[in-house]
């Protein structure tokens, strides 16, 4: 795993675009949308702040995700086995895997990468959420030892108002 730079910006929309067009011909559907989220602002923002991970392959990006301390006022509310301090709980965010390449660990390697990277910074828990139709992510993350520690009603511009798991990963 590395992080992005900005001449990565367009890889990593591409990316993003193949996954939103192939997941966008299953039942899945998550919503992104590349003009709400995951969009070239965020992709930026993650970047210029130094939160875009990145797997490549051949010089190729087949992996990004942008990891922080940035959640939803919701994510307060909920009881964590590791509640906090916010700033010792990082937040995955958009991960995503490139089509061609799902299905070859590829996810797998990122969490992995993503965990030991939280753990050398100090974090002492990863807390995400995923939305209730993306049954192959919630599968993804409790194999790797995320634990479900509640499902809730949570506002994104992209999807409006839906249920999503809340999930934890403690360090």
């Amino acid at each position: 795993m590395e992080f992005a730079t900005r001449a990565d910006v367009n890889e990593i929309l591409s990316l993003y675009g193949a996954v939103i067009e192939k997941v966008n011909t299953t039942p899945i559907r998550l919503g992104w949308d590349l003009e709400i989220y995951p969009n070239a602002s965020f992709v930026n923002n993650a970047v210029s702040n130094g939160e875009m991970c990145i797997i490549r392959e051949s010089g190729r990006i087949v992996a990004a995700a942008a990891v922080n301390h940035d959640v939803n006022p919701e994510y307060d509310e909920i009881s964590w086995e590791i509640p906090g301090p916010k700033e010792r709980v990082a937040t995955i965010h958009a991960l995503a895997v490139a089509p061609d390449k799902q299905g070859q660990r590829v996810s797998y390697d990122m969490l992995s990468a993503i965990a030991d990277y939280c753990r050398k910074n100090g974090d002492t828990a990863i807390h995400l959420d995923v939305i209730d139709t993306n049954i192959p992510a919630y599968k993804l993350y409790t194999r790797n030892g995320y634990k479900e520690i509640d499902c809730i009603k949570m506002f994104y511009e992209v999807v409006g108002t839906r249920d999503f798991w809340m999930l934890e990963l403690v360090l």
